[in-house]
């Protein structure tokens, strides 16, 4: 059976080589083969997120465990917090700090915008907030967050800085140290190009004391990353049994990343990503992010009227490529690519060539070679 080309924004297809450990035989979590592939795994974290004061975690769980971790370890009920909004991600980490007992503010975007950093700054220079949370690249808006700017004014103002990367670390460029944050999160199964399972985290040595010295007694066995911070120290230690084989096949998808190299791999999900793009526009439709805000993980749509769900349905049965719609009040209105982890950009001209085909059998008219830029882009990838 041919393979589904999975354009959706996570998860990814996965290369032979992680597939292949996946299908490995089971090995335990207690051997010495698995402690010697975890501490090569934390390294590989590091690397990836490019930090180097504070730890990096790994615990078997989605992004959503990532996120819940760090509200539960970080921020004690009555905390005060601000959530950015660029979308669903964005709303999910109001929810998770409402449901443990913060007190959040939501600073609200339109769809297809950014954050605002001048109003973020006048918020918080009002009055404290523990926190931020700051969503890079929302799935659900495909909104880049600019990030550095963000980040510096969360500093400014003397709040924890908390980004969750999880679908831009890996495809865009992300570097913990530069950026001066406190926690950045991440999941494997988006451009890391590793299946769904595995959570990973870095936590700065500012962060690391803040969860050690709390007042009040985090509220969560699983999602106590003082309990964790034990394991990710020593993985011999016993806290709970982890996914060995989603363990290991991310630590084969980030030797992968590595091997290619970060700068090179960034460059490589941003022209794909401009590609896209300028084979949607020249397809005659329009782009859902703010010009200079769009993701180079995932692309949003508007498509002609009424016809989202017909054009995600022939693509899957007449091309064997899978699109995500769009997410809430807007999925018959959007389509939303995903385009990270190991895409190639023959894997990007043959998604465009389809979605023509698409839309001209639905009898929408189509420009002559409306995808001639998109060529031109990717022909930069040789």
């Amino acid at each position: 059976m041919e393979e589904e080309l999975l354009l959706i924004p996570g998860p990814t297809n996965l290369s032979p080589r992680v597939r292949a450990v996946m299908g490995a035989p089971q090995i335990g979590h207690s051997s010495p083969k698995f402690y010697d592939s975890f501490k090569e795994l934390l390294q590989l974290t590091a690397d990836v997120f490019m930090g180097k004061r504070g730890l990096p975690f790994v615990i078997t769980g989605s992004g959503t465990c990532a996120m819940e971790a760090v509200v539960a370890s970080l921020i004690e009920p009555k905390d005060k917090v601000m959530v950015l909004d660029t979308g669903a991600f964005g709303q999910r980490f109001a929810l998770i700090n409402e449901a443990l007992g913060a007190d959040v503010e939501v600073l609200p975007s339109k769809l297809g915008s950014p954050s605002d950093t001048k109003i973020l700054d006048e918020r918080l220079s009002s009055e404290p907030y523990k926190a931020v949370f700051v969503t890079h690249v929302d799935t659900s808006s495909t909104v880049a967050n600019p990030v550095s700017e963000l980040s510096k004014v969360v500093k400014k103002n003397g709040a924890l800085c908390v980004i969750d990367g999880v679908c831009s670390i890996g495809g865009s460029p992300f570097n913990f140290e530069e950026l001066g944050i406190d926690v950045a999160i991440t999941a494997s199964q988006k451009a890391l190009g590793a299946p769904p399972g595995a959570s990973l985290l870095y936590l700065a040595d500012n962060a690391l004391t803040i969860l050690e010295k709390r007042k009040s007694p985090i509220r969560s066995y699983y999602f106590n990353l003082a309990r964790w911070r034990k394991v990710m120290e020593d993985p011999r230690v016993y806290l709970a049994t982890p996914a060995t084989q989603v363990i290991l096949a991310l630590r084969e998808a980030l030797r992968m990343v590595m091997e290619e190299g970060l700068e090179i791999r960034w460059k490589r999900h941003k022209l794909i990503s401009e590609a896209l793009r300028s084979g949607i526009k020249g397809l005659g439709m329009k782009i859902v992010a703010e010009a200079g805000f769009e993701a180079d993980t995932v692309t949003g749509c508007y498509t002609p009227e009424g016809l989202a769900a017909q054009i995600h349905s022939r693509l899957t049965l007449d091309h064997n490529i899978l699109v995500a719609m769009g997410f809430g009040p807007e999925r018959e209105r959007m389509l939303r690519i995903g385009h990270f982890g190991n895409l190639t950009g023959s894997q990007t001209l043959v998604a465009l060539s389809a979605l023509e085909a698409t839309l001209k059998s639905l009898n929408v008219n189509v420009e002559t070679d409306a995808l001639a830029g998109a060529r031109d882009i990717l022909a930069k990838l040789a």
